[in-house]
């Protein structure tokens, strides 16, 4: 009796340990800037009035909500996440229409992100995808724009 009370207290214990393990882009965030995607033509200018839609306001992604500007927010969001190599970021744009792995994998690097990058998707009506450079910083696109974001405590 003893050995299966220790047992069942190791697998409760795991469970919980397992259900308490959020993905790592529960939290908040603070949209800190933008730039043009690397896929627009070169000295393309962001669109300010975009930018300032999202730019310094906070995305507050929870289980069952999403809190921020514009098309970020949604409620009851279904996230699933993966590992994406660089040519699938930005919905496949760093690849190009030829679909380019070493460009990808290049502007990948430039903007400082490693492969394969863990990215999250929203499953809300815009289902944009957030792709994490780091533990505190991640991005997604919009309007070919790379929006940048960062962890806040």
């Amino acid at each position: 009796m003893r050995y299966g009370l220790l047992i069942g207290l190791s697998l409760c214990a795991s469970l919980l340990s397992a259900c308490s393990q959020q993905p790592s882009f529960l939290g908040t965030w603070k949209i800190e800037r933008v730039e043009s995607a690397p896929w627009v033509e070169p000295g393309t200018a962001p669109d300010t009035s975009t930018a300032a839609l999202y730019v310094g306001k906070a995305v507050v992604f929870e289980a069952a909500r999403i809190d921020g500007p514009a098309l970020l927010a949604c409620t009851n969001p279904k996230y699933t996440f993966e590992e994406v190599p660089a040519e699938g970021l930005f919905q496949g744009n760093l690849a190009g229409p030829n679909v380019d792995a070493a460009a990808a994998d290049a502007s990948a690097r430039k903007l400082g992100f490693t492969q394969p990058v863990h990215s999250m998707m929203t499953g809300c009506e815009h289902d944009i995808a957030f792709h994490q450079r780091d533990g505190t910083h991640a991005a997604f696109a919009l309007d070919n724009m790379i929006f940048w974001m960062v962890r806040q405590p």
